[in-house]
């Protein structure tokens, strides 16, 4: 285990939980390509979403700190993140309203995933915009 109180002073819910926080971090280091669903709701990612990156944040593991603060730990990923929403978030007024994309760009880049391609079908609840934009999306997957 991996944590800063010893095992015996930790309820059997806390060891589950970094059981649980174990397993996802072996799978994340085991990876070469991580896919992330991430549709913007209220702005923001979806709680599985950021319950799976409170798990994954483990100091001296996924980060750390230098001279020249923080450092990254995983690297050498592949990221893609297919991104949802009901409006348009990556231009226009709604731009200022996309806290996913920067949010997971920032925190990913964080733990040293830089390398990171974000994928759009938003619009999706939009009148005049709904018809197409699930084929503008794979689209844009297709090109890339």
């Amino acid at each position: 285990m991996h944590s800063y109180i010893p095992s015996d002073q930790l309820t059997e819910a806390e060891r589950e939980s970094i059981r649980l926080s174990d397993r996802l971090v072996k799978q994340l280091f085991a990876a070469d390509i991580i896919v992330i669903g991430a549709p913007l709701i209220n702005f923001t990612i979806h709680s599985a979403l950021k319950a799976w990156i409170d798990h994954i944040t483990r100091a001296g593991i996924t980060f750390g700190y230098g001279e020249n603060g923080p450092i990254g730990k995983v690297t050498g990923k592949k990221v893609y993140v297919a991104m949802s929403s009901g409006g348009v978030y990556s231009e226009g007024p709604g731009k200022a309203n996309d806290f996913v994309a920067p949010y997971l760009k920032a925190f990913l880049g964080f733990l040293g995933m830089t390398d990171l391609t974000v994928f759009r079908a938003e619009g999706l609840k939009v009148p005049g915009i709904k018809d197409y934009a699930f084929d503008k999306a794979i689209k844009s997957i297709k090109i890339h």
